[in-house]
C-alpha cells in the first residue's frame, strides 16, 4: 500500500524497472520542456509587447485602475463563469466546455509535467492520479465542445460567422493534439497491462479503451517507443501550437485579450457618453485618426472575437442599413494593424500622415447610420461596443469638420436659438399646465421635486398629454412638485449623441443654472433620454441630485399604496422597452409591475424584449433625420407588437410613443391598435380618486 492506495504487485515490479530510466530519460525530458515553457513564456511577453502593448499606446489616457475589487469580481463572473456567453445557449455551452476542458487539460499536464521534478510518479501517488483523471475529462470536455463548434461553425452556418483559414487550422489541431494524447496515455496503460495501482478506468477513462486496441511491440527498455511516441506525436505539436497562439495574429489571441479587456471594461454608467477631455484647451475634438482613440478603445479592436452577437441585435443591420457594428470593429481594427505600425516614429522613419477614418474606413452612411441603442455593448460577451467609437467619430465630424447630415442643421439652430429640438419660443414651454394649477419654481421654490417633462412633453402636442397624465397623477397622489417652465432647456441628448459637444455643454450649463438657483435636489422626468443625461451625464459637469423616471415614481406610489387603480377594462398589452431605460439603466421590472396591478390588462412580451428589446429606430438623434436607406426601424418594431395581436402598444419614452404611432399609420393599424404611456394608462385606472391634500 503507498499513501493509502493499493497498488498491484506488478505495477510496482513494472516502477523499479524503470527508476533508472526515469533518472537518465524522463527527468531530463521534463527540464527539457519545462525550460521550453519558460522561453515560450519570455516570447510571449516579448511578442506581446511588440503587437499589441505598442498600439495601444498610440491611444489617449484612460483610467481603468479604480475599483480592483469590482473588476476582478466581474472578470472572475464573465471569464470563468461565462456570464454574459448564457445569453445564447448553445454557443454559451460550447464555450464553456471548451474553456474549462482546458482549465482542465493545463492543471493535469501542468502536475504530470512536473512530476519526475518532484517525485510524484515513482510510483504514482493520490495527486498524479487526480492529475491524471481531470486531464482525461479536460480533454473529452474539449472535443465535446470542438465538436459543437465545428457543427456550428460549418454544418448550421449562421450568417453573422465568417470562418477564415485559422479557424480550420485550429479545431484540426487541437483535435490532433487530444488525440495524440490519449494515444499516448492508451499506450501506457497496455504496456503495463492496464496495472494501475487501482482500476485503470477511474483514472484514465478514455485512455483505457483506446489501450484495448494498441499492439506492444518489444523494447528496452520497456517503454522506450512511450517516450519518443509521446515527444514526436504529442509533445512537439503541442508545443508548436502555444508558439503558433504566443507568435500569429490568430483568433486564439482572444485567449487573453477578451480577458483583459473584460478586466478593464468602463465601470462609469453603461448610458454615459465620455466627455471630452479639457474641452474648453483642447486643439481637436472627437476622433478623426486612430490614435485619437483611448488605449482601452484600442483593446476593445483587438478583443472582437467575431462572434456576431452585436450585428444580430443591431436595428441599423436588422433593417439593412449599412451599420454592421461587427464590421465597425473589425473594419477599424484592421486598420490599427495596418497603419498603427507606420504612425510609431523610428529612428530610421518618421511618423506617416495621418488616415482618415470617417469616409476612408468608416463610411458617412455607416456613421449616421447608428441609433445609439447600445445593443452591441449589451450583448456582446467581453464589453466591446461600436456606439462610443461612432459618438467620438461623430465629434470630429461635426466639430472639426461641420459635416452631418443636413436635416440636423436646423435642429442645431433650434437647439442654440431656442433651447429645444422643435424651434419653440421658449416663452410657449409651459403652456400645457396652465390649466392645471401648477407653479413654475420661479412662483415656489420650496417644493419637493422638480418635474422635468423634457422638450418632446413641452412642445410635441401627442406627448403634451403623457405630461397632463403625469401632472394629475402627482396631484392626486399629494406629491409636492413644481416645473421650471420657460427657464427649462433641452437636456442636451440629442445634441451630444449627434456628436455636438459643443451646443450639448452650452445647454448643460444653461440648465445646471436654473437647478442651482433653486437649490434643486430631487428631479422626476418623464423622458429616458432626459433622465439618463441628467442622472449619468450631468454629473460630469458638476451636477448633483437624485434623478427618478416616472415608471419607478409610479410604483413607488403603488408599492406606498398612495394610489388605487380601478376601472379596469380588458386590454391585451405588449409593452416596448426603451432603450434608454432598458440596457442603458437597467429599469426593466417597475413598468411591468405597474401594467400586471391595472385591472383587465393581459400582458404579453415581445420575443425582442428586456435587454434584447429592439430600438424604435429615434435614438442617437434618428428621430430628426430621414430613413433613406433600407426598411424603417419603428415599422419591424411595430410588426414584432403586432404578431401578438395586442390592443395596446405600452412604451414610456416619448420617443418610442411618437415612432410607434407612425409605425402603426403606415401599417394602417392606428385604429386598431394604440399606443399610450404607462403614465396615461395608470391616471385613466385612477378614475376619479380624488386629490390628496
Amino acid at each position: 500500500m503507498v499513501r493509502g492506495i493499493d497498488v498491484d504487485p506488478t505495477y510496482l515490479h513494472f516502477w523499479a524497472r524503470q527508476n533508472a530510466y526515469i533518472l537518465n530519460v524522463i527527468y531530463p525530458v521534463s527540464i527539457g520542456f519545462c525550460l521550453i515553457l519558460i522561453g515560450l513564456a519570455g516570447l510571449f511577453v516579448y511578442t506581446f509587447r511588440q503587437q499589441h502593448f505598442r498600439l495601444w499606446r498610440l491611444g489617449k489616457e484612460e483610467d481603468c485602475s479604480d475599483r480592483i475589487p469590482e473588476r476582478l469580481k466581474t472578470f472572475l463572473t464573465v471569464v470563468f463563469g461565462h456570464a454574459r456567453f448564457w445569453k445564447e445557449g448553445y454557443p454559451g455551452t460550447m464555450h464553456f466546455l471548451i474553456f474549462w476542458g482546458t482549465l482542465f487539460v493545463f492543471l493535469g499536464k501542468g502536475i504530470r509535467l512536473f512530476s519526475p521534478l518532484t517525485g510524484l510518479t515513482a510510483p504514482p501517488q493520490g495527486v498524479y492520479l487526480f492529475a491524471s483523471l481531470i486531464s482525461e475529462v479536460g480533454g473529452g470536455v474539449i472535443l465535446l465542445g470542438v465538436v459543437m463548434a465545428v457543427v456550428r461553425r460549418f454544418v448550421v452556418k449562421p450568417s453573422r460567422l465568417d470562418s477564415k483559414p485559422d479557424d480550420h487550422l485550429k479545431y484540426l489541431w487541437v483535435f490532433v493534439i487530444l488525440l495524440t494524447g490519449y494515444l499516448v496515455k492508451g499506450y501506457r496503460l497496455a504496456l503495463t497491462g492496464g496495472s494501475l495501482p487501482t482500476d485503470s478506468f477511474s483514472w484514465a477513462p478514455i485512455s483505457s479503451v483506446v489501450s484495448r486496441f494498441i499492439l506492444i511491440l518489444p523494447s528496452e527498455p520497456l517503454n522506450e517507443l512511450l517516450v519518443w511516441h509521446r515527444v514526436l506525436i504529442h509533445a512537439i505539436p503541442a508545443v508548436i501550437f502555444f508558439g503558433y497562439i504566443v507568435v500569429s495574429r490568430s483568433s486564439l489571441e482572444h485567449i487573453y485579450l477578451s480577458a483583459l479587456n473584460v478586466f478593464y471594461r468602463s465601470l462609469k454608467p453603461k448610458g454615459a457618453v465620455r466627455p471630452i477631455p479639457n474641452f474648453e484647451e483642447a486643439e481637436t475634438y472627437g476622433v478623426s485618426e486612430i490614435k485619437e482613440f483611448t488605449w482601452k478603445q484600442l483593446l476593445d479592436l483587438e478583443a472582437c472575437t467575431r462572434c456576431g452577437r452585436c450585428q444580430d441585435n443591431c436595428p441599423a443591420h436588422l433593417s439593412e442599413k449599412p451599420l454592421n457594428p461587427k464590421k465597425v470593429i473589425q473594419d477599424l481594427r484592421a486598420h490599427l494593424l495596418t497603419k498603427g505600425g507606420t504612425i510609431i516614429p523610428t529612428n530610421h522613419q518618421p511618423e506617416s500622415e495621418p488616415s482618415p477614418l470617417v469616409g476612408g474606413v468608416i463610411s458617412e452612411d455607416t456613421l449616421w447610420s447608428c441609433t445609439a441603442c447600445l445593443n452591441c455593448y449589451e450583448q456582446c460577451p467581453v464589453f466591446i461596443s461600436g456606439f462610443d467609437k461612432i459618438i467620438d467619430m461623430r465629434r470630429s465630424s461635426v466639430l472639426m469638420e461641420s459635416r452631418f447630415p443636413g436635416e440636423l442643421k436646423e435642429v442645431f439652430r433650434a437647439m442654440e436659438r431656442k433651447g429645444n429640438p422643435w424651434g419653440v419660443e421658449k416663452n410657449l414651454r409651459a403652456d400645457w399646465v396652465k390649466d392645471l394649477g401648477v407653479k413654475t419654481l420661479a412662483e415656489n421654490p420650496e417644493v419637493d421635486w422638480l418635474y422635468f417633462p423634457g422638450c418632446f412633453k413641452g412642445f410635441d402636442d401627442r406627448n403634451k398629454k403623457v405630461a397632463v397624465a403625469v401632472v394629475k397623477i402627482l396631484q392626486r397622489t399629494g406629491v409636492s412638485f413644481g416645473v421650471l417652465g420657460p427657464e427649462e432647456g433641452c437636456c442636451g441628448d440629442p445634441a451630444r449623441r449627434t456628436g455636438n459637444e459643443y451646443l450639448y455643454s452650452m445647454l448643460v450649463e444653461k440648465n445646471l443654472e436654473a437647478f442651482e438657483r433653486y437649490k434643486v435636489k430631487k428631479i422626476l422626468t418623464t423622458c429616458p433620454h432626459c433622465y439618463n443625461t441628467l442622472k449619468n451625464e450631468y454629473s460630469q459637469f458638476g451636477g448633483n441630485f437624485e434623478v427618478i423616471h416616472q415608471t419607478e415614481f409610479l410604483k413607488t406610489l403603488l408599492d406606498q399604496k398612495k394610489m388605487t387603480l380601478r376601472n379596469g377594462s380588458s386590454l391585451t398589452i405588449t409593452y416596448h422597452d426603451s432603450c434608454y431605460l432598458g440596457r442603458y439603466n437597467q429599469i426593466y421590472e417597475p413598468q411591468r409591475h405597474i401594467l400586471k396591478a391595472i385591472p383587465g390588462v393581459t400582458l404579453k412580451e415581445m420575443e425582442r424584449s428586456h435587454e434584447r428589446s429592439f430600438c424604435c429606430g429615434g435614438g442617437g438623434g434618428r428621430m430628426w433625420m430621414e430613413e433613406h436607406q433600407g426598411k424603417r426601424i419603428n415599422e419591424m418594431r411595430v410588426d414584432q407588437a403586432l404578431a401578438l395581436e395586442p390592443n395596446v402598444i405600452a412604451t414610456a419614452c416619448p420617443y418610442c410613443l411618437t415612432m410607434l404611432e407612425d409605425g402603426l399609420k403606415a401599417r394602417n393599424k392606428d385604429d386598431s391598435v394604440k399606443v399610450y404611456d404607462i403614465a396615461e394608462l395608470v391616471e385613466r385606472s385612477m378614475g376619479d380618486q380624488p386629490k390628496n391634500p
